[in-house]
């Protein structure tokens, strides 16, 4: 029999019926009692006359219905499932797409997310535009296979350069692309496939390896090198103080054409580095969110693709008190005063922004113009081309001179320069060539005996000592660190004297 039950608003009728899987416990629910009631008589007599096979068939029945009506109330309450036909179309036309239609929606939306600087962007850009759209533009996206992907890293690491490197060259004198450009077209082209997949524009990312990537690391000088090309610039005023400041405080090139005049503190001899200066394209100000953006600059070319713009720092880290040595902050104030003397000549003409590195009428200078007035330097200067080094050299040049004034402490120096004790390391420190022949000597001096030394030592100058005044000449801190040494042993052999006399 068949039993009827209330629960709340709702009325049940629960019966039992047995299938080859054993007995089954059943329940319907209803909205009314008189529903119920009709169900309940229905079914007890369905078993009163022994209608197995027909109660089976009422429940199966009863289920199918509430089926329906679940689906029918799902799709009332989320009608997006009711374009399922149109997602579909919508699908299979994205499977069609080619990859050149997919980047350029995805790219703008990528870079919104992971909040891109414009620097970021025109990166991407210039990537996707010189050497992945040309290859995989027209190409449908859905189609592109690992192997499709490994051809075009191969076909990178043969192309040739464009643009300076190639001036002036034929044939095969002309460099293929570097390993590094090649490693981040594979990056960007990568980047997209994630989103694409989510989007139906392929049904599988394709699964790849990274190509190799040689580093190449930035050539440095030592201190007194440093400093004899600063002595040979004094005539250019504004590159000897951009020269000094990129040495001395370890700034990068945007940082040191965006020095803020009014952080100066010349009673404390520092100043901060709260924002920079970078070129940028008009495209890229235009997809990029601009809330780290203080200022466009108005552009000093009205053709120009691009505008200089004052920024925020590289890293929150970035953002630092600059300690200033006094020689310096001397230079500086001295540019502050020529500043104020602009200003009273240009009056109303002078752009006021604030800037301690600028042109004469206070208009910003491009970060990039400091590589090309310091390698011309460099060549008036009589430096080969191999052993010149780009302004951010300068940087890294500070840095390693650091690291040995501190005694390798890479917390502190890192810190003031606004970097990650890592990325010093990595990036920003090497031995030199004399420490690493003081060190072959400090091997042989330890492991060798006198006499196998002896055997090869030349005759009159000791070997080593061409060696040690070498060391002593690329670094002065040396000397003096010697000299301090020397005077604590004679001090300490001093206070020892009476007490040896007293032992005798």
């Amino acid at each position: 029999m068949a039993i009827y039950k209330i629960r709340g608003e709702s009325y049940n009728v629960v019966f039992r019926y047995s299938t080859g899987d054993g007995t089954k416990l059943h329940w319907e629910t209803y909205k009314s009692e008189l529903e119920a009631i009709q169900r309940k008589a229905y079914i007890d007599y369905l078993e009163k006359n022994g209608l197995k096979g027909e109660i089976i068939k009422a429940a199966l029945e009863y289920k199918r219905k509430a089926e329906i009506q679940k689906r029918v109330k799902e799709d009332i309450q989320f009608p997006t499932l009711t374009q399922e036909p149109e997602n579909v179309q919508k699908q299979e036309e994205n499977l069609q797409k080619t990859y050149r239609q997919f980047v350029e929606k995805w790219l703008p939306i990528h870079a919104r997310k992971k909040r891109f600087s414009p620097n970021t962007y025109d990166n991407y850009r210039s990537n996707l535009n010189n050497h992945i759209l040309p290859y995989f533009g027209d190409q449908i996206m859905s189609s592109i296979t690992a192997e499709d992907i490994d051809n075009f890293i191969d076909y990178l690491s043969s192309k040739p350069c464009k643009g300076s490197k190639s001036y002036g060259k034929k044939g095969k004198e002309i460099p293929v692309l570097a390993s590094s450009s090649v490693k981040k077209c594979y990056n960007v082209l990568m980047a997209g496939f994630p989103s694409a997949k989510k989007w139906h524009y392929v049904t599988e990312v394709p699964e790849t390896t990274p190509p190799c990537e040689k580093a190449v690391k930035r050539h440095a000088w030592t201190a007194d090198k440093v400093k004899k090309v600063l002595d040979s610039i004094q005539d250019d005023k504004l590159l000897h103080l951009a020269v000094h400041l990129a040495f001395v405080c370890s700034l990068r090139a945007g940082e040191t054409s965006g020095i803020d005049v009014n952080t100066i503190d010349a009673a404390d001899h520092s100043f901060w580095i709260t924002r920079q200066i970078q070129r940028v394209s008009d495209a890229a100000l235009a997809q990029i969110p601009q809330e780290e953006i203080f200022r466009v600059f108005p552009k000093q070319v009205a053709a120009s693709h691009s505008s200089l713009i004052l920024k925020t720092p590289k890293t929150e880290g970035s953002k630092r008190k600059q300690y200033v040595p006094a020689p310096l902050m001397k230079e500086i104030m001295e540019r502050v005063a020529e500043i104020e003397e602009h200003k009273a000549f240009f009056q109303e003409e002078y752009h006021d922004y604030g800037l301690l590195i600028c042109q004469v009428d206070g208009r910003p200078i491009d970060p990039k113009s400091f590589d090309k007035w310091f390698k011309e330097k460099q060549t008036a200067c009589g430096i080969p081309h191999q052993d010149q080094i780009e302004f951010q050299g300068l940087r890294k040049s500070g840095q390693m001179h650091k690291v040995r004034l501190s005694q390798n402490n890479y917390q502190l120096v890192a810190e003031s320069a606004g970097q990650s004790p890592e990325v010093l390391m990595s990036n920003y420190n090497e031995a030199l060539d004399s420490e690493k022949r003081a060190l072959s000597h400090m091997v042989e001096d330890s492991f060798y005996s006198e006499k196998e030394r002896e055997q090869f030592k030349p005759k009159g100058q000791p070997q080593g000592m061409d060696t040690i005044m070498e060391m002593l000449r690329d670094h002065p801190e040396l000397a003096q660190q010697l000299m301090q040494n020397l005077l604590l042993g004679a001090l300490n052999q001093t206070a020892s004297a009476p007490n040896k006399k007293s032992s005798c």
